[in-house]
């Protein structure tokens, strides 16, 4: 059997994982590890890369720069051996970094080594090409991102919401996921705030990255002493393990994306997965994904808007045919769909 190298943790994220079953599904093995490319142990029939800067920004030994040098290197052995290799856009530059040199460096050469580039829709091409040089003709394709139905979910409401601790009549809305900068936590909690609404309640789990920089201290005291004091408030700072994924998607009625920058998110579609109605800013892909009728966005970094879009999102005639509606439209996003298309791309045989 032929098999394709996902040069990444496969206890990580669970993109990685589904995304090989497919491959497996298609007859090809898939292989997982940084360390597989990293020390160049295997050579491949395909590499089917993600997030470049796992590679060179929180591994290995020396500077940034020399990690990402040796990186490079190894992506240009394996073109070298004539090895294809499709890149799927994930985002534009590393989460919560500054610009920096080194990073428009390694996106430029991965660019230019993919065989074929795979988009989660169609404004990322646009994105892509608005801060990168492509070559004219690399081949791009767009595939949406796969569905989470392969997370339990036989849990019901009220028994999520009371091991949670949530009154059964709250009118819950969910952030999900790690708690970092770029994800706008104090946008939220500043709707939140304006949300004129009977029995509201923020649930915030996820792995919480405290802020650094001016401000960062503040914030995070302000954090401590809501969690601590306010009785509409939970938050879960912590990792969330995949069968208690669950008891957080079904305590709640909606799931909410702060967003102020990025490209796409994993998370919209596991609220679509859930069920759930789900709010998000049109920023990147997510808009794309949410559609227009049974979710509802909002511009990016607006305050108000997003208060606007989550008392509207509450407000909506018949929440559980919006729920159904997501979770129809997930049904057609399998994972099946990005293995064949990129196999195809990289003109190799499903």
């Amino acid at each position: 059997m032929p098999f394709v190298l996902l040069p990444h943790q496969a206890n990580g994220n669970i993109y990685i994982r589904e995304l090989g079953r497919a491959y497996a599904a298609l007859g090809w093995t898939p292989i997982y590890g940084p360390e597989n490319l990293l020390e160049g142990n295997i050579r491949p029939d395909l590499l089917h890369m993600h997030w470049p800067e796992e590679f060179y920004r929180w591994r290995g030994e020396g500077s940034t720069a020399a990690r990402a040098e040796h990186f490079l290197a190894r992506l240009e052995e394996l073109k070298r051996a004539g090895v294809p290799m499709v890149w799927t856009v994930h985002n534009l530059a590393p989460h919560d970094i500054a610009d920096a040199e080194v990073d428009a460096r390694v996106y430029r050469a991965v660019i230019e080594a993919a065989d074929a580039i795979h988009h989660h829709c169609g404004c990322s091409i646009e994105a892509l090409a608005g801060r990168y040089a492509v070559p004219a003709g690399k081949p791009q394709f767009v595939q949406a991102h796969g569905h989470y139905f392969s997370y339990p979910n036989t849990i019901g409401r009220d028994e999520a919401r009371r091991e949670l601790g949530i009154p059964a009549d709250a009118r819950v809305f969910l952030q999900f996921g790690q708690i970092r900068g770029y994800k706008g936590l104090n946008l939220l909690l500043a709707a939140f705030d304006r949300l004129q609404l009977d029995r509201k309640f923020l649930l915030v789990a996820g792995l919480y990255t405290p802020p650094t920089g001016p401000g960062a201290l503040r914030d995070r005291l302000r954090l401590a002493w809501r969690k601590r004091t306010a009785r509409d408030f939970l938050l879960h700072g912590r990792p969330i393990d995949s069968d208690r994924i669950q008891v957080y998607m079904n305590a709640a009625d909606c799931v909410v994306l702060s967003h102020t920058a990025g490209l796409n998110s994993g998370v919209a579609v596991l609220g679509m997965s859930f069920g759930r109605i789900v709010v998000g800013p049109r920023l990147g892909c997510i808009g794309e994904t949410l559609g227009g009728e049974h979710n509802v966005s909002y511009p990016a970094g607006d305050v108000d808007a997003l208060c606007e879009a989550m008392r509207t999102a509450m407000a909506r005639p018949d929440p559980a045919a919006d729920g159904a509606a997501n979770r129809r439209a997930c049904e057609a996003w399998q994972w099946t769909s990005i293995a064949s298309a990129a196999l195809s791309h990289a003109g190799l045989a499903a």
